[in-house]
């Protein structure tokens, strides 16, 4: 019996093509069999799945992409429309952003000196909180900045986190936990500046390095 799909392997995304005579049945063991046997080559990547060949219904579509997840570790962040006409790449970002959406919110500028900006969920700034600007956030915030003003984050009463490019705040607070960050050095080169997270633990506020990766921006809550 000849194969009824064939998979298609791209930087951002996997082709599913779909013989137009194949049965739901048939496309689901084989679907199966290859993401199995692809197990070791996809490993726990993130790919973008698009059908072409047979026109299928959303429910198909559903029970492939369930059998794709039981089959293997893939992680598959979406789907591409064929109506859409969209790149894997460009549905791997507009996905990414959609999601950053649903759990922050984005401030483009700086807040300055007696500024007060104050948000429902996590915030990301993109900017400086300058020396005498307050931020107040329900939940996580994120300076892609320095981080010279004071910022005080988990007012819902749940453990939350401060993260800065450049932490150097005057006041820091993470919901009745106050700290105090102190540098070091004040000779240390700007190379040498690496991002800073505030986390709590054992009831104190806990300074360490960081990486902006997606894992932190998926920590957001």
């Amino acid at each position: 019996m000849s194969d009824k799909i064939r998979l298609k392997g791209y930087p951002n995304g996997i082709q599913i093509v779909i013989d137009e005579d194949a049965l739901l049945g048939d496309i689901l063991v084989e679907v199966a069999e290859k993401f199995k046997d692809s197990e070791k080559f996809f490993g726990k990547s993130k790919k973008v799945i698009s059908f072409e060949g047979k026109q299928l219904s959303a429910k198909e579509e559903d029970a492939i992409i369930s059998t794709i997840r039981q089959s293997c570790s893939l992680s598959i962040v979406c789907v591409v429309s064929r109506q859409e006409n969209e790149t894997f790449q460009q549905a791997m970002v507009r996905t990414q952003q959609e999601k950053m959406a649903d759990k922050a919110q984005f401030f483009r500028g700086n807040v300055g000196r007696r500024d007060i900006l104050e948000m429902d969920q996590s915030v990301i700034i993109l900017g400086n909180v300058e020396s005498g600007g307050l931020v107040i956030s329900q939940k996580d915030i994120i300076v892609l900045g320095h981080l010279q003003g004071s910022a005080y984050a988990g007012v819902d009463g749940n453990p939350h986190f401060i993260c800065a490019l450049h932490m150097d705040p005057e006041t820091i607070r993470i919901g009745e936990i106050k700290g105090k960050y102190t540098q070091k050095s004040k000779w240390k080169s700007a190379k040498k500046d690496t991002p800073k997270l505030a986390w709590l633990k054992n009831g104190e506020i806990q300074f360490s390095d960081v990486e902006y990766t997606e894992e932190l921006l998926q920590n957001l809550r």
